[in-house]
């Protein structure tokens, strides 16, 4: 078994394509499937049996999250675990917190038994699949009658895809990235403030009027979370086929990406160098009221900058559109809720995951800043009610309205991750011009998964 770090993540980008209908499952998949739909030959179909009724002996359900802000057990039950009791009091849900010694790796060696896994779907072949954990709910879809297609549908198509046509779990929460901007910086300055809808022209000359040196402190117009970005891209870009597994940074999309983002590192003002170019220091520079704006995930406002710093003004604008994709949105992010394979109380496990996708409890855990995945707007109403500082925010930014589909996966996805960075840094530095530093970064990638696939 191959090591692997726990990722934590300050927000869950929670970070991923076609259509879907109907609430069947499809078929399961591999050994760990969990049945799909069976043909009935000719003649008339027989009734639909009833879905089984729940069962009340009392079970303890263990819940694993490898992303996201929760990481203890009192931010648990306050999101997730009280109602999850409520609903069912014959449940016991338990929490593992993370730690230094406590990661996934050490759950599996240990034979913990989870029963749900919360992960983001760009993570899921690094360690749901990568642990053998996965499997194939699509029979316990069937069985409870679970109608898929409430559920938002880029996110249900990316997981048919990473799962065969079948499903590893339900989305519970879509994240996506935005512009979020500091109000105060844009009415000192008399610059209109950014809108919905911009065109990177827009941004670009926004950024252009807002990078300035006054009274002796630098401001910085434009900064950005380089794997938030190239993961949420409306253009959707493969960045490693999933097929051939290999690199695809030089390719068309990414190529037309990079050079749309990087742009903003040589306007006069704005430029970075080894330090500033990093993501930990431009955030530090938004706090600071040093940068105007920054393009990243959702959860910026929400969940880091939130109202940590009263004098801190900020709103969020939707994510910039591309004028060869003007109706086309950024990706989301979708967090799922995931059944293990090692499971012991898989039907218990589907009936909680199936309540989180519920209205009632969609409608909670958007009035505490999650993006649900239960499309309705009466559910998005909701949004950010238990937030006082969310309420004068303009909500209708913080999920796009046409999310473009979620680019396929490889399984050595997990190797591009590094490369978002060192592609902004070697660009944005004017270390590298942008044909080096994509095909050097085809080739680290290539090399990385023909060690992979050697082992």
């Amino acid at each position: 078994m191959k090591t692997k770090k726990r990722q934590w993540l300050g927000f869950s980008l929670a970070i991923c394509i076609g259509v879907v209908s109907g609430c069947s499952g499809g078929s399961g998949t591999g050994t760990n499937g969990g049945g799909g739909s069976s043909g009935t030959g000719g003649g008339e179909s027989p009734a639909p049996a009833p879905a089984p009724a729940a069962s009340t002996e009392p079970v303890e359900l263990v819940f694993w999250f490898h992303v996201g802000s929760i990481t203890n057990n009192d931010g648990f039950m306050s999101a997730f675990g009280n109602k999850i009791k409520e609903k069912f009091p014959h449940v016991t849900p338990k929490f593992i917190a993370p730690s230094n010694s406590v990661n996934l790796k050490s759950l599996v060696e240990s034979k913990q038994p989870i029963d749900i896994f919360y992960d983001a779907y760009g993570q899921i072949y690094s360690y749901l699949m990568e642990y053998g954990l996965q499997y194939d709910i699509s029979g316990l879809i069937q069985t409870h009658k679970y109608d898929v297609s409430r559920l938002e549908p880029t996110a249900v198509a990316a997981m048919r895809q990473i799962a065969g046509g079948g499903m590893y779990g339900l989305p519970v929460t879509v994240d996506s990235v935005n512009l979020i901007y500091n109000k105060a910086l844009f009415e000192r300055f008399g610059v209109p403030a950014p809108k919905d809808d911009m065109t990177w022209d827009d941004v670009y000359e926004l950024t252009r009027k807002m990078s300035r040196t006054e009274s002796g402190v630098h401001y910085y117009g434009m900064g950005m979370s380089p794997g938030a970005v190239a993961n949420g891209d409306p253009l959707s870009p493969v960045f490693i086929d999933p097929v051939k597994h290999l690199g695809m940074f030089a390719s068309e999309k990414p190529r037309r990406m990079f050079e749309t983002l990087t742009q903003f590192y040589r306007i006069a003002g704005n430029e970075v160098d080894s330090t500033t170019s990093a993501y930990a220091t431009q955030l530090k520079l938004f706090s600071e009221q040093r940068l105007a704006m920054m393009l990243g995930p959702n959860a910026l406002g929400t969940r880091y900058f939130a109202d940590k710093d009263p004098h801190l003004e900020w709103d969020i604008v939707s994510y910039p559109r591309y004028k060869e994709a003007p109706n086309a949105g950024p990706q989301l992010s979708p967090g799922y809720f995931l059944i293990p394979v090692t499971s012991t109380h898989k039907e218990t496990a589907f009936q909680v995951a199936a309540y989180v996708t519920s209205e009632e409890f969609q409608k909670h855990l958007a009035r505490r800043g999650y993006s649900p995945a239960l499309q309705g707007a009466d559910i998005w109403s909701e949004y950010g009610k238990d937030l006082p500082y969310m309420h004068n925010k303009h909500l209708k930014a913080m999920i796009p309205d046409r999310p473009a589909p979620i680019a396929p996966l490889s399984k050595y996805q997990a190797l591009a991750a590094p490369e978002f960075t060192q592609i902004f840094h070697d660009i944005a530095t004017n270390a590298k011009d942008i044909n080096t530093a994509l095909r050097e970064a085809d080739e680290r990638i290539n090399k990385k998964i023909a060690e992979q696939m050697a082992k």
